[in-house]
């Protein structure tokens, strides 16, 4: 799934930085993706929860079966995501919008001409690591995103999003970085949302990792049994 690299179409401005990007992200071409997770997510005010399951991703689509803390579906095909819970055959539905991303890499995933490279500058990240922060600008919306990446590996370390005036909304790390296959993987993704009730620290660690395996698309289609109650998010 050539769609799973970071590809950054950008303006003429900064197109030197834009073609180092598209160097970089060219070398992480995954097809599909199948792997054992487990999730913690933490909310402002909420009990932390733990899940676990099977994820598989193949281009746009992804599904995971959760097993823990019980029974669980979750499928995003075609843009649209659904949500089912099998014991209580109730079935949510969102289309668009909020649909979450359905791989590690797409978090980072810039698809637009608006994006403009305003700045690149060497930068230190973790235990005395060096890297490349690039400083992003949408001539739409205003958001402003800075990519950290790994200076000898070229991978995606962080992703720092700010509104039009300048407020962090969203902070993403990806690290235990995996060599399967001669592609760099982050085994852990750590994603940190301020929402209007307060924040929503949601990490995931992949485990099992097959790359470029075989995974059938006939899974990101739902089968449901008579009786499903379907509701929209």
């Amino acid at each position: 799934m050539k769609n799973l690299v970071l590809v950054v179409l950008l303006l003429l401005s900064g197109q030197t930085d834009t073609d180092e990007l598209q160097k970089l992200f060219h070398n992480f071409n995954v097809q599909s993706i199948d792997a054992s997770i487990v999730q913690v997510i933490a909310e402002t005010g909420k009990e932390t929860q733990r899940y676990e399951g099977r994820y598989r991703a193949y281009n746009d689509c992804m599904r995971i079966d959760y097993s823990k803390p019980f029974r669980q579906i979750v499928i995003v095909n075609g843009g649209k995501l659904l949500w089912y819970y099998p014991e209580t055959k109730e079935l949510w539905t969102m289309s668009q919008g909020n649909v979450p991303a359905v791989h590690p890499y797409a978090q980072c995933d810039i698809v637009n001409e608006r994006i403009v490279v305003k700045s690149k500058k060497k930068v230190w990240y973790g235990f005395f690591n060096s890297g490349y922060r690039y400083t992003l600008f949408d001539s739409k919306t205003g958001v402003t995103l800075e990519l950290t990446i790994d200076k000898d590996k070229g991978y995606p370390v962080k992703k720092i999003t700010y509104t039009a005036q300048s407020i962090e909304v969203m902070r993403e790390l990806y690290s235990d970085y995996t060599l399967i296959q001669g592609i760099w993987f982050p085994a852990t993704v750590e994603v940190i949302a301020r929402t209007h009730t307060g924040t929503t620290r949601n990490v995931t660690r992949y485990y099992n990792i097959i790359l470029n395996g075989n995974v059938s698309t006939d899974i990101f289609t739902l089968q449901l049994p008579k009786g499903v109650r379907a509701k929209t998010m």
